[in-house]
């Protein structure tokens, strides 16, 4: 199948999940859709939209620029999969001109499908976990739908590293995630976030993620009597769905560090740049989990560093990949938290070094936002509206 170029060009982004709840691939594809639009595609996003309420949801879809079909919600069974696989199948069938990505694991397991039904051409984006899933039958199909991809775009070097050892992508391309450089910057005022969150005047340490086994908040946690030693007023905060929280807090009351952390549970999206603003430090540790979900890149890092703060970040991921060592960030080995505190001290004894590298990190985060990483993708889609003739039917 040939898509043919109009002059406005469409395209369709089928994602696991979108805002306006968290997630990093969420987030992803809300970045796409909105830059892509303010390009002049005719963007429309199918995907569930979780953790919130109906109310925010349709609020918050109203509000866009771009189309957004809401998939079901999941339900016990296959019926809520029939349901979801009907919705996408449909605006496949009706958008016969539109270019497909898809993005995140579930989504391009269905784009791999579309495009063998479909003959049609489609982009997929590869974050990191999906191509470590410890399922032979996953195994399978993630390889099937990356080797059927026209193009496929990694998030980092590290992402690229893992796709390569699941798959023989046609052609794959590594463009790095990024944050928005409209939304996130130094100078907020934190006054009323800081009171309603219980922080002092000291030193604020900040996670951004899931409270999870993955973020690894626990290792920070397990770092906090002796950073408390030399920092006794320093408080920690965790902003994110509280999945592990209960398991989080009883370990910090375990530690006797519990009042000098913070739950701050699912944080609204307009709060997180002043969140960022309040932190001294930004700590992101992941672990890579027994089921082998991991971190492809770290979008908060870069959120982090528009807003002037560096980040303590963990080695072998690609977390990496959002910090310059030693420059913009410190990275430390994953599972250990002396090395956690080492860091954190090493930052928080220095005030001039935290300050320059938290300078250097909005710096070199402003030249990697969204606004520059849109080009290379719309440089990408618009080669699959050209002819292609290895796709063309005979």
């Amino acid at each position: 199948m040939v898509i043919d170029h109009n002059d406005t060009p469409e395209l369709l982004l089928l994602a696991s999940e979108f805002p306006p709840g968290p997630g990093g691939i969420g987030h992803h594809a809300y970045q796409l859709a909105r830059h892509l639009s303010r390009r002049e595609w005719a963007v429309t996003v199918i995907a569930p939209q979780p953790y919130v309420s109906a109310a925010e949801r349709e609020a918050f879809n109203r509000r866009q620029l771009f189309d957004i079909i809401p998939l079901p919600e999941r339900e016990a069974g296959s019926g809520g999969s029939v349901r979801r696989m009907r919705v996408i199948f449909d605006a496949v069938r009706t958008r016969p001109s539109a270019v497909l990505v898809a993005t995140g694991h579930r989504a391009l397991l269905t784009a791999g499908v579309i495009g063998a039904v479909t003959r049609r051409p489609w982009l997929a984006v590869g974050h990191g976990s999906e191509f470590l899933v410890r399922s032979r039958l996953y195994t399978l199909l993630t390889r099937r739908a990356i080797e059927s991809a026209a193009v496929v775009v990694a998030v980092s070097e590290y992402t690229a590293g893992l796709i390569r050892a699941a798959a023989r992508p046609r052609q794959l391309v590594v463009i790095p995630n990024a944050a928005d450089g409209e939304r996130y910057r130094p100078g907020l005022d934190t006054a009323a976030l800081r009171a309603r969150w219980g922080v002092g005047d000291g030193p604020v340490l900040l996670t951004v993620g899931q409270v999870s086994e993955r973020k690894a908040q626990d290792v920070v946690i397990r770092a906090l009597p002796r950073i408390l030693t030399e920092h006794p007023d320093l408080t920690y905060v965790i902003a994110g769905l509280p999945t592990m929280q209960e398991s989080f807090a009883a370990l910090a009351d375990e530690l006797g560090v519990a009042g000098r952390v913070v739950f701050a549970g699912k944080v609204p999206d307009d709060d997180l740049p002043m969140a960022y603003n309040m932190a001294d430090i930004f700590a992101l540790v992941s672990r890579r989990t027994a089921a082998g979900d991991v971190e492809g890149f770290g979008i908060v890092v870069q959120e982090a560093a528009l807003c002037g703060v560096p980040a303590i970040v963990s080695r072998d991921c690609g977390l990496t990949e959002a910090i310059r060592e030693g420059e913009t960030g410190l990275s430390v080995p994953p599972d250990d938290p002396e090395a956690t505190a080492a860091a954190i001290l090493t930052l928080l004894g220095d005030e001039p070094r935290r300050r320059e590298m938290g300078q250097r990190a909005r710096q070199a985060a402003l030249t990697a936002t969204w606004s520059e990483r849109i080009d290379e993708y719309d440089l990408i889609l618009r080669g699959l509206l050209a002819p292609r003739p290895e796709l063309s039917r005979p």
